[in-house]
């Protein structure tokens, strides 16, 4: 654009108060005219205002534009929570064409951040004795992941209708309906409540390789067993959630390792994750029946997802892993399986794909929840125990 010659900006600003407020503004963040000019020539009190409003009002859709960006880019950066985006979306600081044109969320992702909805259903503890069967027990930390590992065992046996289970528990029924529902919409259970009634139990048949196996699937609060560790006695009597440890059912017990809340430091004034296990073993010690009746301890090495991305062999890994930075932990254990020996397997174990922040999972894992579920089946077949001695960490069940 040519620039104004003398003569041409002599005859604007003559008229300056007839040409539109727009026009002057363009006119002065293109240089041909200044602000001072303008007012040396009779600019109306009016036209000022008018001025100041246009560039407040180009300030805010800078400002806007700026802040999109910056969201854009946390958002691809995966720095952004689903919530937030939710929350971003219908406050209107964001669009949905924003949201697909500028990030890498496509149409079906979005619309599963729209139609995210938490339910919150609280575990409820059954006070009716356990069935016969395997009763099967989670222990780990708050926030380990022993509620996604539960959901994910079945989610993978509703889609292939290996579960069958019974009414006697309906209120872990319902509990594991809403925990399955809600993972196959790419939700993460919330944590189990801390407290001492806060124990859940589904007993459902296990219908695999033409057998039937009555199991007993018990999960209790990681942050109870937090507390416990800092005040053990008055929690002493936890460990036996309404008596289930003390039956004469034969157990399997899983110890939920979080890899990521070790590797990316545990928060110092909490007790450890090598503190509540040690602490559980001790407790477990104190039922005559409950590790005399337990035919494998599992150590399920949890988001296996956040492994450094070159290993190829997850189990051996996990194994490794936990040896080296458990090590009182797997030392109590070797002792434990000296006296009532009892099998030592450990397996890693991912939900699946996480995006946004890990706060969405886009796919989910079938592999772990199966090898889980085929273990439980050989686990509870067998009649009688084998002499685990030799064998720290047995690589399958038939061994």
């Amino acid at each position: 654009m040519s620039k104004l010659t003398a003569i041409q900006k002599e005859a604007l600003l003559r008229g300056i108060n007839k040409i539109p407020t727009h026009l002057i503004k363009k006119k002065i963040d293109n240089d041909e005219l200044t602000l001072e000019e303008c007012i040396e020539h009779g600019l109306e009190a009016s036209k000022l205002n008018e001025l100041d409003s246009l560039k407040m009002q180009e300030q805010e859709e800078q400002k806007k534009m700026d802040e999109d960006k910056d969201f854009y880019n946390r958002i691809n950066n995966d720095e952004v929570i689903i919530q937030e985006i939710q929350r971003a979306l219908n406050d209107g600081r964001v669009t949905e064409e924003g949201l697909l044109n500028n990030t890498e969320i496509d149409k079906e992702l979005l619309k599963k951040i729209i139609g995210y909805s938490k339910k919150f259903f609280p575990s409820e503890n059954n006070d009716v004795p356990l069935a016969d069967g395997t009763d099967i027990f989670f222990f780990g930390k708050s926030k380990s992941g022993k509620s996604c590992v539960l959901a994910s065992i079945f989610n993978y046996a509703e889609k292939n209708g290996i579960f069958i289970h019974n009414p006697v528990s309906i209120k872990g029924i319902n509990y594991i309906n809403v925990l399955v529902r809600e993972l196959q919409n790419g939700i993460l259970p919330d944590r189990t409540e801390a407290t001492k009634d806060a124990v859940t139990y589904i007993t459902t048949d296990l219908h695999l390789d033409g057998e039937i196996n009555p199991l007993n699937f018990v999960e209790m609060s990681g942050e109870f067993f937090s507390r416990a560790a800092e005040n053990p006695d008055e929690w002493s009597d936890s460990i036996d959630a309404h008596g289930y440890l003390s039956n004469s059912n034969k157990k399997l017990l899983f110890f939920v390792v979080d890899y990521q809340m070790y590797a990316e430091g545990e928060d110092t004034l909490d007790a450890t994750q090598s503190q509540d296990f040690n602490l559980i073993l001790s407790q477990l010690d104190q039922y005559e029946k409950a590790l005399k009746n337990t035919n494998c301890i599992y150590i399920i090495v949890n988001k296996s997802d956040k492994f450094p991305k070159d290993i190829i062999d997850k189990d051996e890994f996990a194994k490794d892993f936990f040896i080296k930075n458990f090590k009182s932990v797997y030392v109590n254990l070797k002792s434990k399986q000296e006296k009532y020996k009892f099998q030592l397997r450990s397996l890693h174990f991912s939900l699946g794909n996480f995006v946004l922040n890990n706060s969405f999972l886009k796919e989910i894992n079938s592999e772990c929840p199966k090898k889980l579920i085929d273990s439980i089946s050989k686990q509870s077949r067998r009649k009688a125990k084998k002499s685990w001695i030799g064998k720290v960490f047995s690589d399958n069940d038939d061994e």
